[in-house]
């Protein structure tokens, strides 16, 4: 009877966990629309968004400093703009022409891909609960696979995205999770068999 109590929260805890995932999933999706729409914007823009931007420097609206300063109504910082360089003579002049339009576009760009990247990832955590939801029991050979899956994925992710420490923690939490995981399907395995 105590194992019912366990599992029926377990499900509960994972229906919030599903509701949760599908709703940041969602909002990363939007994200990763506005981006999309920000970078092909700033690329079609092109001169004229330097030329706005430049405007906005001038008139003390825009900064490029690398700090924040004091507080303003409106101060956007900008930053320095890296210089890009190419062999090639022809995008290298595009380059030169409108620096802010490439950097904020690429960044926009990535911006897009990485809330893509969260989204689907978000979506996949939410069939995890699903499955543990509609599961007689909550510690399956299929849901262990999915969760060590998301965190293999996730640990790949940190790998490229912050540094080969963060993957490192991410690899060894994986283990962890797992080896977590399949303790828990051994006892209910057993619990099974006693019954």
């Amino acid at each position: 009877m105590e194992e019912n109590v366990k599992i029926a929260k377990i499900k509960k805890s994972c229906s919030v966990g599903k509701k949760v995932s599908s709703i940041l999933s969602t909002i990363a999706i939007i994200g990763c629309i506005c981006a999309m729409v920000a970078s092909i914007t700033i690329f079609s823009m092109g001169k004229k968004f330097d030329e706005e931007v430049q405007k906005g420097i001038e008139s003390g609206v825009v900064s490029e400093d690398n700090e924040f300063g004091s507080v303003k109504v409106i101060n956007i910082n900008v930053g320095a703009v890296k210089k890009w360089h190419s062999d090639v003579p022809a995008l290298q002049k595009i380059l030169d022409e409108q620096p802010y339009a490439i950097t904020y576009g690429i960044y926009c760009m990535v911006m897009s891909i990485a809330c893509a990247v969260v989204a689907v990832m978000l979506k996949f955590v939410a069939s995890v609960f699903d499955l543990i939801i509609k599961e007689d029991t909550p510690f399956t050979d299929k849901v262990i696979k999915r969760v060590v899956i998301v965190m293999i994925v996730l640990s790949a992710v940190m790998l490229f995205t912050m540094s080969a420490g963060f993957a490192a923690l991410g690899g060894i939490t994986t283990w962890v999770v797992y080896t977590i995981m399949d303790y828990g399907k051994t006892l209910q395995i057993q619990s099974d068999e006693t019954l």
